[in-house]
């Protein structure tokens, strides 16, 4: 059986009721496990139809809208995700699983005051948000200040020592505000750790170009690091824009 056919054959399922009920309307947790199914198998518009029935059927299920919004920004559509979620927060303004996804897609779009003012709600009534306590620093970077972003990077480490999204913003962070010294001595064990990404690695390797070690930059970043050399020249002549601070990416 293809994954069609099953995915058309759930989708029936949700059609069919009782013998004595006849025909009666799937709840929205069920629109969204067919939706996920749906997705994993490749069918995105037949997920993102279900995702938004599962959305306009409960408005105010908070796991709904974040379900639809994360769809619509894995399959492109980052406008539309964000006025999903915009318009949830307005209903639930205290979801604050709803208001991170916000803000995220906020970061994304280029909005980082707007992010900082939704983190730093979250962060009022949970402290100890990590996620929160992350996005705040990378929407502190994006804005240029780096060591208030290097404290809250720094904040979300005593709480999850372990994060390699925290200690790898935290070593960006470092590397933005000109001290790659610090750098290179965040990034180098995560850089060598199994479960290393190709920008933990990446990152590692600008650390290591921006403090003259231009062949151990090279042997790290390949051909991907074009003239290393270069690069280590550019950045310590001040032209940090060669780095993109992003939110971590997780799926909703």
């Amino acid at each position: 059986m293809t994954s069609r056919l099953i995915i058309a054959g759930l989708s029936a399922l949700l059609l069919s009721g009782c013998a004595t009920d006849g025909v009666r309307e799937p709840d929205a947790a069920s629109r969204m496990r067919v939706a996920a199914v749906a997705e994993s198998h490749g069918q995105m518009d037949v997920a993102l139809s279900m995702y938004g029935a599962a959305a306009a059927q409960e408005p105010d299920n908070a796991q709904a809208q974040m379900r639809l919004a994360g769809a619509l920004t894995r399959a492109g559509n980052h406008a539309q995700a964000e006025q999903v979620l915009a318009a949830a927060v307005q209903r639930r303004p205290h979801e604050r699983a709803m208001v991170v996804q916000l803000a995220r897609l906020r970061l994304r779009s280029g909005q980082a005051g707007e992010a900082l003012t939704l983190f730093d709600r979250v962060l009022a009534g949970d402290s100890r948000s990590v996620e929160a306590l992350d996005g705040r620093g990378v929407a502190l970077d994006l804005m240029g200040r780096h060591p208030e972003a290097q404290e809250s990077y720094r904040r979300a480490q005593v709480l999850a020592p372990n994060s390699v999204s925290v200690a790898n913003n935290l070593g960006l962070s470092l590397l933005l505000d000109n001290r790659p010294d610090e750098a290179r001595a965040v990034l180098e064990p995560l850089a060598r750790r199994p479960d290393a990404t190709e920008r933990v690695t990446a990152n590692y390797g600008i650390a290591l170009a921006a403090t003259g070690d231009v062949v151990a930059a090279r042997t790290v970043l390949g051909e991907a690091g074009g003239d290393v050399a270069a690069l280590g020249e550019a950045f310590r002549g001040g032209n940090r824009q060669i780095i993109e601070v992003t939110p971590s990416d997780r799926r909703s």
